[in-house]
């Protein structure tokens, strides 16, 4: 099993990021057409209305999930599912490690 678990984590890590995302999309496809209908109300536009706010929130979490691993941890910043998943790993290896 030791052989094959590198290859596990991958797998399992990729679910969870799937998991994370499809909730993402749907909380900003309701997110979205709740800015867009206030846009139109307050005759919002530009940078500043709150569609293209949604859509910058939107960017920002793609570098949190970081589905297709395609950003290093020192591209992603503040907190990530990867510096997460790291650390709780970590914290998992230095019980064990205590327990021995």
């Amino acid at each position: 099993m030791k052989r094959y678990w590198p290859s596990v984590r991958k797998f399992l890590v990729f679910q969870l990021k799937l998991y994370i995302d499809a909730f993402r999309d749907i909380f900003l496809s309701a997110l979205s057409l709740l800015a867009f209908v206030l846009d139109i109300i307050l005759l919002n536009q530009g940078p500043d209305s709150y569609f293209e706010k949604v859509l910058a929130f939107g960017r920002r979490s793609e570098f949190t999930i970081n589905l297709f691993n395609q950003y290093d941890l020192d591209q992603q910043g503040g907190t990530s599912v990867d510096k997460i998943l790291k650390d709780m790993e970590s914290s998992f290896e230095k019980k064990r490690k205590k327990q021995k």
